[in-house]
């Protein structure tokens, strides 16, 4: 099969371009393009499709977005959410792992949302984020927002999660629409549950059972086409567990955990990677953390974990309290900052070796949150 090419013309003066017309054309395959284009940042792509038809056409193919997104896979990164409250916007920036003690951002430039959405973890690249009734995709590296269909729901609030099933390839959208009261200092809540999936030729919600009633507790993780979060149950022992929403067959199911742990509130639990397992967090002050990890998924089998951080007060003080956001790539845990530290840091933690180093980030703005394991997706929406 004979290889497509772009036609590229060198800019000359006038009489020079009639003279050297042709010899100064040259003549790129367009195999070479698109591998030139998959080391470029996703948000100059957004520019580049203006260029030609081809161009266009190429960039937006599906076959470039997988070859894109399987380089990032080998080299996530650090998505940075920052708040600047004068502007009403959150500001998104990426980050690389360079070592222990640097970071390298990405790009010079931020993507941007509306302060009042509600965002959640990403998903190869995507977020989804509600506000109210109203939920959107937001892809942080291109800063397109996609606007899903109104939630058929009488009621003001909804919750979503993003997921991604691999073995279809796509995206699914978890909402779920609630009445919330409180019962015993704990939200207690009725909850219809519907899925919107990306890119199907039928736009709009559907509506999925689950047989357990609950009232999310974290933001989710999504793992080999589940996602994962932690819940209180609506039962009355009010129950700490985690629920798991196959995003394939669209099924619930959840997981008990051991009868001393208990979600707390404010973001003082969170369910994280360990390791490539899943994992309850429970935070506390001074360094000092318990995770609950989960072994065995049929059989749900949880160890407990406990970290003690060296020289914590002397890292990063007496007065910012941390969150433990799981490990990386590298085995290293990453400690971020609940509250915002003058000047903005995070710390990294070697179990191995039993040493912990502290990071500052040097942007100007204070650290809403930190996601790791974040791939660039180019994907347009």
């Amino acid at each position: 099969m004979k290889k497509s090419k772009i036609t590229v013309k060198r800019v000359w003066k006038k009489e020079t371009i009639a003279k050297n017309d042709e010899e100064n054309t040259v003549s790129i395959p367009l195999d070479l393009i698109r591998e030139i284009l998959t080391r470029l940042p996703p948000k100059p792509l957004v520019k580049l499709i203006s260029i030609s038809k081809l161009w266009y056409s190429t960039i937006r193919k599906k076959d470039f977005t997988d070859l894109f997104l399987a380089r990032s896979l080998i080299r996530p990164c650090f998505l940075f959410t920052f708040s600047y409250a004068a502007a009403n916007r959150f500001f998104f920036n990426s980050f690389f792992y360079k070592s222990p003690s640097s970071l390298h951002r990405n790009t010079t430039s931020y993507t941007t949302l509306d302060q009042d959405y509600t965002i959640s973890s990403p998903v190869r690249g995507l977020m989804s984020c509600h506000n109210g009734s109203k939920v959107v995709i937001f892809n942080p590296s291109t800063g397109q927002v996609l606007a899903l269909p109104k939630v058929k729901t009488r009621r003001k609030s909804v919750l979503s999660f993003l997921g991604y099933d691999p073995v279809e390839d796509v995206y699914k959208v978890l909402c779920m629409t609630m009445i919330q009261v409180l019962y015993q200092h704990r939200p207690f809540v009725w909850g219809e549950h519907q899925v919107f999936t990306l890119g199907a030729e039928t736009k709009e919600w559907r509506r999925v059972d689950c047989h357990i009633p609950h009232f999310p507790a974290t933001l989710g993780l999504c793992k080999d086409g589940v996602v994962y979060y932690g819940a209180w149950s609506d039962s009355d022992r009010n129950e700490s567990l985690v629920v798991c929403f196959d995003v394939g067959s669209e099924q619930f199911r959840c997981l008990k955990l051991p009868n001393d742990v208990e979600i707390q509130t404010n973001h003082r639990s969170e369910v994280v990677n360990y390791h490539k397992k899943i994992a309850l967090v429970e935070q506390t002050y001074g360094g000092v953390v318990d995770l609950w990890v989960l072994d065995d998924v049929e059989k749900k089998e949880w160890s407990k974990k406990y970290l003690v951080v060296p020289s914590w007060n002397d890292l990063v003080g007496q007065n910012y309290y941390f969150r433990c956001r799981g490990t990386i790539w590298t085995g290293e845990f990453v400690f971020t900052p609940h509250s915002q530290p003058n000047p903005s840091f995070i710390v990294y933690y070697d179990l191995k070796k039993d040493s912990a180093t502290r990071v500052e980030i040097e942007d100007g703005f204070p650290i809403k949150n930190v996601f790791l394991d974040h791939v660039e997706n180019p994907m347009f929406l």
